[in-house]
């Protein structure tokens, strides 16, 4: 989530998972979100079928640090990050 994707990253994000000696699609996947990225690697249009993307803030900010994992109650205070959205 609003990250800079470069153009090395391929337009179809992530490749399909493929069990050893098996030709079909893993059927159980991890949930990938994409909110607000920018760069010559974001084609969204090109993403796999199973990619989610979303222009709602509050979908995408229930992935935050703060939200998702309670990082504002046990990351220390010198190290830098982004609690929300930048």
């Amino acid at each position: 989530m609003e990250s800079y994707i470069d153009h090395l990253i391929s337009p179809r994000g992530w490749i399909e998972w493929i069990e050893p000696g098996n030709t079909s699609i893993v059927r159980r996947r991890p949930y990938y979100l994409e909110y607000n990225n920018r760069g010559p690697g974001v084609v969204t249009q090109k993403r796999v079928k199973w990619a989610s993307l979303t222009m709602d803030p509050n979908i995408a900010s229930t992935f935050t640090v703060r939200n998702f994992i309670n990082g504002d109650k046990w990351i220390p205070a010198n190290i830098p990050y982004y609690s929300d959205f930048s």
